[in-house]
């Protein structure tokens, strides 16, 4: 049983449009996630994608697609995050839908030939490879100002590394899904600009599961003795709807444990 499966377009990845099929997660791959940053997402991906490139292969822009699809197949197309004003400190939610941002910085990218993996070339001809996973890590092994330098060498070549416009071109040739929002307290209007980025957000909250997860693999455990390599390599999906339907079933006694 493998659940869903959905084809997403790779927008830096060839010369001719090209897809990558991503899979509904197992809860061993749910298990096997290690944390929110770009290896753990690259080893997560790696897991999930059928068909096309590795996630290691691919730009940061065309990862965070699969990640807004794999959002969208486990939760659905509305993001709500809660935040806390800085002006009164009440509560507040800042809720969009992710297809409305995606449409948005889609609507902002710059046209560009794809010459080869990564490679683009705008229409003033400018090219600029975009960085892979290895090299993104790499970077981040020296520190911001370094690591900075080290990308804008590697993307633009060392003649341009030092173009103050770099940043914003590689912003409207390969958007990427880490903006800030503008977000208003719902009880004293104090505006303010939250973070959104796809990547930590999703991996996150994969993350905040895992105590259910561990309760749902108890539940059917205990309901048909299943082993927990069976349980584990459920889809999701599968997984949780049969735990709700032991959960709901009249006269069923459960309570999450097992008999004593």
């Amino acid at each position: 049983m493998r659940g869903w499966s959905e084809r997403v377009r790779l927008r830096t990845h060839a010369p001719t449009p090209r897809a990558a099929s991503l899979r509904e997660p197992s809860g061993g791959d749910e298990l096997a996630l290690e944390g929110v940053d770009t290896r753990a997402a690259v080893a997560f991906l790696d897991r999930l994608l059928d068909q096309g490139p590795a996630a290691g292969e691919l730009s940061a822009s065309d990862r965070d697609g699969l990640l807004a699809a794999l959002h969208r197949g486990l939760w659905g197309d509305r993001i709500v995050s809660s935040l806390e004003c800085a002006a009164c400190g009440a509560p507040y939610d800042l809720a969009f839908d992710l297809s409305a941002l995606q449409r948005s910085l889609e609507a902002g990218r710059e046209p560009a030939a794809v010459i080869e993996p990564r490679l683009l070339q705008a229409g003033d001809g400018l090219r600029l490879r975009l960085p892979d996973a290895e090299a993104e890590d790499e970077a981040a092994q020296l520190g911001p100002e370094a690591g900075r330098a080290r990308l804008a060498a590697d993307v633009a070549g060392a003649d341009g590394a030092d173009d103050p416009e770099l940043d914003a071109r590689l912003e409207t040739l390969a958007p990427l899904l880490d903006v800030d929002l503008e977000a208003a307290c719902a009880e004293c209007g104090h505006p303010a600009l939250a973070r959104f980025d796809i990547q930590s957000f999703v991996l996150q909250r994969l993350l905040d599961e895992r105590e259910g997860l561990l309760g749902e693999v108890h539940t059917l455990a205990g309901a048909y003795g299943w082993s927990l390599t069976e349980i584990l390599g459920l889809p999701r999906s599968l997984r949780r709807a049969m735990t709700e339907r032991l959960r709901q079933a009249p006269g069923a006694g459960f309570s999450g444990g097992g008999r004593s």
